[in-house]
């Protein structure tokens, strides 16, 4: 599996970063240690996981990432965040939220959400091309 993830600045919240890995908690760790201070994760850290999504493929995991990176992603993120302001994580939230088939993007980047397991609320991000 991979993982769209979307990490959040503890000492400036309004900070965010999304990335896209197979190994999400090795990937979390390096953003808070890595020692490259021209990286955009070097001035905002400690960062800590705000939310993350399982994709079925490397594939998927990059086209969600580009997704929720260009501005019709980053606008649902905050539509969401705007639209239940005491949830305690908005961006998990809305992720958790998704129903199964819903789809996201459009053309070839387009891809929609089906449970992991039957009577499952997790959801995998599974290319609709």
């Amino acid at each position: 599996m991979f993982y769209v993830y979307v990490l959040r600045s503890k000492n400036k919240p309004d900070e965010t970063y999304t990335g896209m890995t197979g190994r999400l908690k090795e990937r979390v760790k390096e953003h808070n240690t890595h020692d490259d201070k021209n990286a955009h994760t070097y001035k905002f850290r400690p960062w800590k996981l705000d939310a993350c999504v399982e994709c079925d493929t490397e594939e998927t995991a990059k086209i969600v990432e580009s997704y929720f990176k260009n501005a019709s992603g980053k606008e649902k993120l905050k539509n969401f965040e705007k639209a239940n302001p005491l949830h305690p994580h908005p961006i998990q939230g809305f992720f958790d939220t998704l129903e199964e088939g819903r789809a996201f993007g459009s053309g070839q980047n387009r891809f929609c959400t089906q449970k992991a397991k039957a009577n499952s609320t997790i959801f995998v991000l599974r290319n609709k091309a």
